[in-house]
């Protein structure tokens, strides 16, 4: 299984929960509803792109939209290797936090 740092959790996270309506700006918007942080396209388009390369996504392009001036959508899923990513990094983080729930934070 591959690990993922914090921002490809966070991504891969808001991908998986967004489903069929998961392309940048729905993402971007996910993430800073969910985080209070503001990811800035370039970081979150670097991200997405290398979780497609690892494997844990895949990236579809839409149909054009008149809307938008004909231009595509590129939309994302997680895949059955991502998600199982996404579960590793869950399970860790819960027997750290189980192993470390009695110890007071805010000792040095």
């Amino acid at each position: 299984m591959q690990d993922l740092n914090l921002t490809e959790e966070m991504i891969l996270w808001a991908v998986w929960k967004l489903g069929d309506n998961a392309y940048g700006v729905t993402i971007r918007k996910q993430l800073s509803q969910r985080t209070g942080r503001l990811f800035p396209y370039g970081t979150l388009y670097g991200v997405l792109a290398k979780l497609t390369r690892k494997g844990l996504m895949i990236k579809t392009t839409g149909d054009p939209s008149p809307v938008r001036g004909g231009r595509s959508r590129n939309y994302y899923a997680a895949t059955h290797q991502g998600i199982g990513a996404l579960k590793a990094a869950l399970e860790l983080k819960q027997n750290l936090w189980d192993r470390e729930s009695q110890v007071d934070l805010g000792r040095s």
